[in-house]
């Protein structure tokens, strides 16, 4: 029995290793085009473009790995079923049940994988790629070429707007302006910052400040004043600040833990970042209900010439698994779902889905 598992734990691994390779080779090929228009331009290289490209590889891997799981998955079954070694395999003794639990330990397996790559890899790969792509005159890594804007609302500072313009390697600041607000949101001072360093405690220390202080009557004067240093009261710590360098769904949990509560003291909408935040939990656990749909194929008995078909629908089921987590997403933002339930409900669907047709294939077929 030893060699039985055996042998179909490796025929399934070996299936979805291939396929992974193929989708990040595919992702690889086409990310290096679009990112070589950009050679000829201050700051780019052929071997920067190539490392950047290899940094956001953890990245996709993350991404594809469930899809190349489901694919790889039909693909070995299926071929197994066709060639009817599968139908030796439960003649050895492979119950429908055992078939089961072999799958779920390889999908443990894929499940550890995926939180290394989420929780771990992707976004330290992804956060030196983001900040390669700042040095290169990209500005912060964000879409907007003015930076990137805040809100810092707390007892100690008042109610703030913030702009901030660069963050380098090590968490420092550059080109800050702060914007003062009263009670009825009018600004009544503006600080622009050249630097800053944090100092811990939710305490920055800016260089070359320059306050101008604005008035509410009509006819008053400006004040301005320049001050060498100045220490702001914030709740955005370095930490914060790096997970902006990096789009919501390719933070980690942590970091997106961070960031909520940055916005919940901010008195900010999180919504958007908590449905994330709990994609992110439930993602690797994607891995099992890839597999409860691959299982199904291989008790289809059907010649060779049927394995590209079942391929066929194993793209189209991962393509509506994709379409139908975007979609929740949407719907739990548009209508205030639970995010838990929000980013649990695909997968829920998609698992008790392969488990049904599972249970009809074996009971009735």
């Amino acid at each position: 029995m030893r060699t039985v598992r055996r042998f179909l734990l490796l025929h399934v691994l070996s299936a979805i290793g291939v396929v992974t390779f193929a989708f990040l080779a595919l992702l690889f090929f086409i990310d290096m085009l679009n990112d070589l228009s950009n050679l000829g331009k201050p700051g780019f290289s052929l071997s920067g473009t190539l490392l950047h490209v290899a940094l956001s590889m953890p990245s996709r891997a993350y991404e594809v790995l469930p899809i190349a799981t489901l694919v790889g998955g039909v693909f070995a079954l299926s071929s197994l079923a066709a060639s009817s070694e599968f139908t030796i395999l439960r003649m050895s003794g492979l119950s429908p049940r055992a078939a089961l639990l072999l799958l779920l330990q390889l999908a443990a397996a894929l499940v550890i994988t995926l939180f290394l790559l989420g929780e771990w890899l992707a976004p330290a790969a992804g956060q030196l790629a983001a900040q390669m792509k700042a040095d290169g005159g990209t500005g912060i890594g964000t879409q907007l070429a003015s930076g990137v804007w805040l809100r810092n609302d707390s007892d100690r500072s008042g109610n703030q707007t913030v702009n901030i313009q660069g963050i380098n390697p090590q968490g420092d600041l550059t080109e800050v302006r702060i914007y003062v607000l009263n009670a009825q949101a009018q600004i009544t001072a503006e600080l622009h910052a050249l630097s800053g360093q944090y100092e811990g405690d939710g305490t920055w220390m800016l260089h070359t400040v320059t306050r101008i202080d604005l008035p509410l009557e009509t006819g008053a004067a400006l004040r301005v004043s320049q001050l060498p240093d100045y220490r702001w009261q914030t709740s955005l710590s370095p930490s914060v600040l790096g997970v902006l360098l990096l789009s919501p769904d390719k933070m980690s949990a942590i970091d997106l833990w961070r960031y909520i509560q940055h916005l919940r003291v901010n008195h900010q909408a999180a919504e958007r970042y908590e449905i994330q935040l709990w994609k992110k939990l439930f993602y690797p656990f994607s891995a099992v209900v890839m597999l409860l749909l691959a299982l199904p194929f291989a008790y289809l008995h059907t010649r060779s010439k049927g394995v590209s078909g079942k391929v066929l629908a194993g793209i189209v089921l991962g393509i509506a698994f994709i379409l139908l987590n975007t979609l929740f997403s949407s719907l739990g933002i548009l209508g205030t779902w639970p995010p838990a339930i929000t980013a649990a409900m695909p997968m829920l669907l998609f698992g008790g889905l392969g488990l049904i047709v599972f249970a009809w294939q074996v009971r009735f077929r």
